[in-house]
């Protein structure tokens, strides 16, 4: 059960302590004057604060002049939040804007270490679904639109090393693939269709339409819209739904490019 949000206060004190961090990142080597001045932090806490980020390794302290600058520990901050991170923070309110245009649940899936997994899904917030847990769990990859999407967005060299790693984990995602005639004409299919589809192939009662989502450099993964087969077959769905999902996964791959950069090393 969750606590109400009103049970817990801010802790003001890591918040000026971000703050003074961000202005070091905008300001570089500064004096206690000024970084008081910019970041709007009385001298007396912001020496406390100062202190404390010295202690910590995260600041340094010049001893000629007292100046103050981010050392490449902070670093450490931003190697640790992976991209598989970002890209989920940033498809999550792109997916719950969707699924609340069509209704549909929808989700995101990425190919990881071979295996293709479910890392957002809006069947929470969805009215037409029947399921509620979905994150963390499997998908085929042959069978699914979500893997079929990925698979068609995946450049040559890409798709073998892909099929390679498949193949040597073994399991029903590797019998899938070991019809390579079939897989190819798939994947030549879904490009030029422009959307991936699957009625029944892994769930009997659920059909489902994809598109690949696009990094800077490489697919990361796909984003589908699920239905009841009683509903419709997936050509339907897409002529219902298909520009709403691209929008969204043009939406998606905008954001993407931007939080995806990666400042140049100095």
């Amino acid at each position: 059960m969750q606590e109400p949000r009103a049970t817990y206060r801010n802790v003001s004190s890591i918040g000026r302590g971000l703050k003074v961090l961000e202005a070091l990142g905008e300001l570089g080597w500064v004096k206690i004057g000024a970084l008081s001045e910019y970041a709007g932090i009385d001298r007396s806490s912001l020496y406390r604060i100062v202190n404390t980020l010295v202690e910590l390794g995260y600041v340094a302290r010049r001893s000629e002049d007292g100046a103050i600058s981010l050392t490449e520990k902070i670093a450490q901050l931003a190697d640790g939040l992976k991209d598989n991170d970002i890209v989920g923070q940033t498809v999550a309110p792109h997916l719950r804007a969707l699924t609340r245009k069509v209704l549909w649940p929808c989700d995101f899936a990425s190919l990881t270490s071979g295996a293709l997994e479910i890392q957002y899904s809006t069947h929470r917030i969805s009215p037409m679904s029947i399921h509620r847990s979905v994150v963390g769990k499997k998908r085929h990859l042959v069978r699914s639109a979500l893997g079929r999407a990925i698979l068609s967005a995946m450049t040559r060299d890409e798709l073998e090393t892909a099929l390679a790693i498949v193949q040597n984990l073994g399991g029903e995602d590797a019998a899938d693939i070991a019809n390579r005639p079939y897989l190819d004409r798939l994947i030549a299919e879904t490009r030029g269709a422009g959307y991936a589809g699957s009625a029944g192939q892994a769930d009997p009662k659920v059909g489902a339409i994809a598109a690949p989502v696009m990094g800077p450099e490489s697919v990361v993964g796909a984003v589908n819209i699920i239905f009841f087969r009683s509903a419709m077959t997936p050509a339907e769905a897409a002529e219902r739904y298909l520009d709403d999902l691209l929008r969204c996964v043009a939406r998606i791959e905008a954001e993407l490019r931007v939080n995806l950069e990666r400042p140049s090393a100095t």
